[in-house]
């Protein structure tokens, strides 16, 4: 194989810029239905299906899928833990819980200043969530 290259010898994109965006979040989940409903109601966005093994959400920019939990990827708690940014941490926490999630990290203080904090869906996925301030956001870029 070559440097830059995969197993057929394609040469691979490696300038740092290959990764633009974020495309897509994808959760693993017993239950595709009850998963994608319960954040259609948090993020205010409509189901949506592309398969019958696949619904998605779509609001604010951010598309959400699910898919059903396999051997493969089992989801859950060992998985890719995502972020989100809050403007209050606690009162996000308590609109979380009184969701169905559960506080599984209680909050703490990061070494940039911000606060952070991780709950599980009831589908046995994490929520991060970050509340950032002016210093921990300076840090992050490098200011």
């Amino acid at each position: 194989m070559q440097p830059g290259g995969d197993a057929a010898g394609i040469l691979l994109n490696t300038s740092p810029t290959m990764l633009r965006t974020i495309e897509s979040i994808i959760r693993f989940v017993p239950d595709i239905e009850a998963a994608a409903a319960w954040y259609a109601d948090l993020l205010g966005g409509t189901v949506r299906h592309e398969n019958p093994q696949f619904a998605f959400v779509h609001a604010d920019g951010l598309t959400i899928g699910f898919h059903p939990a396999d051997s493969k990827c089992p989801g859950g708690i060992g998985g890719t833990t995502v972020y989100w940014e809050v403007q209050d941490i606690e009162v996000a926490i308590r609109h979380l819980e009184h969701k169905g999630a559960v506080l599984y990290r209680s909050p703490i203080t990061t070494g940039f200043g911000a606060r952070a904090a991780i709950l599980v869906d009831p589908f046995g996925c994490t929520i991060g969530l970050n509340q950032g301030n002016a210093r921990s956001r300076a840090l992050i870029r490098g200011d």
